[in-house]
């Protein structure tokens, strides 16, 4: 799933896990789906910092494109996504996803995957 090690740096999680998902992400979906692959240390107020610490680069590598999502600040959002019905915006450990699913089942204990064994061993510091 990823090359990172667990001291890497906030920034290049939420980088990877924009490329991973291949569209725009939420701040809440980037903790959650790095929680899951074990980096129970990653909260979302460190995501945030490291999203704001990167946004006053000279030349930042992502966008804010709507409150709390973002986006690598040289491309455009991928062609027929939407803030509101793109699945890829829901975090990554779902077995199933609307509408083979319904929303009130998204969350239950039997649809979310187990976490990767190799990211989540030693990885929460």
């Amino acid at each position: 799933m990823t090359t990172l090690k667990a001291s890497t740096p906030a920034i290049e999680w939420v980088l990877e896990r924009l490329a991973f998902k291949c569209c725009p992400q939420g701040i809440n979906v980037m903790a959650e789906e790095l929680r899951w692959l074990g980096l129970d240390a990653m909260t979302q107020e460190k995501v945030i910092l490291a999203i704001n610490s990167e946004l006053r680069k000279p030349h930042p590598r992502v966008q804010r494109i709507s409150d709390g999502v973002y986006w690598f600040s040289e491309e455009r959002p991928p062609i027929g996504w939407s803030l509101y019905s793109d699945v890829r915006m829901l975090p990554c450990f779902y077995r199933r996803y609307p509408p083979s699913i319904s929303w009130d089942e998204l969350d239950s204990a039997d649809n979310i995957l187990p976490r990767p064994e190799n990211l989540g061993q030693g990885t929460s510091q």
